[in-house]
């Protein structure tokens, strides 16, 4: 009897260590996923040229044509500038004014379904149509407020449009309830608001807080990308490890698959923090002014989908115990499972987190896999090159 009590114990404590290990070895390899080491090879570089014939004060977007032209939009010069495929200066596209094709601040800008270049000017509240050439082709201002004037957007299957934005709902009550929502559909003329849909307090960490309602309204609403003629994905401004798909199905934008990622935080965002590091937001209601602070941790900088399916998803983080930001990629695989995530030191973050916009810093990637971003760290340029570890 003896021995057989000897016998088994060995057994029962091997299998019991195994058991912890593989436990243990799995609650580690969800916790910290597999680091990887991206780094960028760069080409040439837009705005380093003091001779040139343009130059850049204030970019803030990027996209490119189906030729790799490069348009760049221009804040403090109002235009949009185009560029060939190897950073040669080719025009511009509208200018500084209130008269038609010119913009009283910088355009947000996209490409339609006939390759034409569809500019929102949210100050002016007016759409301009252009071709590549910069001819006017038609303009569309609503005669009523109630648009919503987004900084992203783009055109469907269906040749509607879909805004990102969260709207502004202090002090304003809408029937419709569209400040409820963070995507908007619009018509293909721009004239009929179709419907709204993506709850902002079931996306966005802490939705339901002051403080990131109005960080989300007034400096970053989050980024998203078609990845299909009928799907895109969406990362919140402040971003707690999740981004999100959506599709159309069944003649309706349904959430279909959420995309779990890596942060450096538990918490995206702090609420009612009082510390250096804080943000204060100032809010306007009956009762006068109101204050809101917090610290944000996690903040998304942009989605990019490369030709093989893959997405990477540029996040800003702070890292702990230090008084510094550092730029983080997530890389996905086509069926949304994160791949790993790596730093990415060549986009620099201002610490100062009020510089936390919606336009900056940009990030693009074309049907070649060539990767754009501007580089705000002496004086703004925009970087054209490959990523390279994938």
């Amino acid at each position: 009897m003896k021995l057989n009590i000897h016998t088994f114990r060995p057994k029962l404590f091997w299998l019991t260590a195994f058991t912890l290990l593989f436990t243990v070895s799995g609650f580690i390899s969800n916790w910290a996923p597999k680091k990887l080491s991206l780094s960028f090879e760069e080409s040439f570089i837009i705005g380093d040229d003091t001779n040139a014939a343009y130059f850049l004060a204030s970019p803030y977007q990027i996209r490119t044509d189906k030729r790799q032209n490069i348009y760049i939009a221009e804040g403090q010069q109002k235009t949009i500038m185009v560029f060939g495929p190897q950073g040669k200066y080719l025009r511009s596209i509208g200018r500084s004014g209130n008269g038609p094709g010119e913009f009283p601040s910088g355009p947000r800008f996209h490409f339609n379904s006939e390759n034409e270049v569809v500019a929102l000017d949210p100050v002016s509240q007016r759409v301009t149509w252009f071709s590549k050439k910069g001819d006017i082709l038609s303009e569309y201002a609503p005669s009523q407020a109630g648009m919503v004037w987004s900084e992203k957007f783009f055109q469907t299957a269906d040749e509607n449009y879909i805004m990102l934005k969260k709207p502004r709902d202090i002090g304003t009550n809408d029937p419709s309830n569209y400040r409820k929502y963070v995507f908007h559909r619009y018509s293909k003329s721009f004239k009929n608001h179709i419907n709204s849909f993506g709850k902002f307090d079931r996306l966005v960490p802490k939705g339901d807080s002051k403080f990131v309602k109005m960080v989300s309204n007034r400096l970053n609403s989050g980024n998203f990308i078609k990845t299909g003629e009928n799907s895109f994905l969406y990362s919140p401004g402040i971003y707690g490890g999740k981004v999100y798909k959506f599709e159309h199905t069944a003649g309706e934008w349904k959430l279909v698959n959420t995309l779990n990622g890596h942060t450096n935080w538990e918490e995206a965002v702090v609420l009612n923090a009082n510390e250096d590091e804080s943000m204060t937001i100032n809010t306007y209601k009956d009762g006068g002014r109101q204050n809101s602070a917090g610290i944000i941790n996690s903040y998304s900088i942009g989605l990019v989908q490369m030709n093989d399916g893959k997405v990477l998803h540029f996040s800003g983080q702070r890292i702990q115990n230090k008084d510094s930001l550092q730029t983080m990629v997530e890389a996905f695989d086509p069926q949304g499972d994160l791949i790993g995530t790596s730093s990415f030191d060549e986009i620099a973050i201002d610490r100062n987190l009020l510089a936390f916009t919606s336009n900056g810093p940009a990030v693009w990637m074309d049907e070649n896999n060539r990767f754009y971003f501007i580089d705000y760290d002496e004086v703004p340029v925009v970087r054209v090159g490959k990523i390279e570890g994938l």
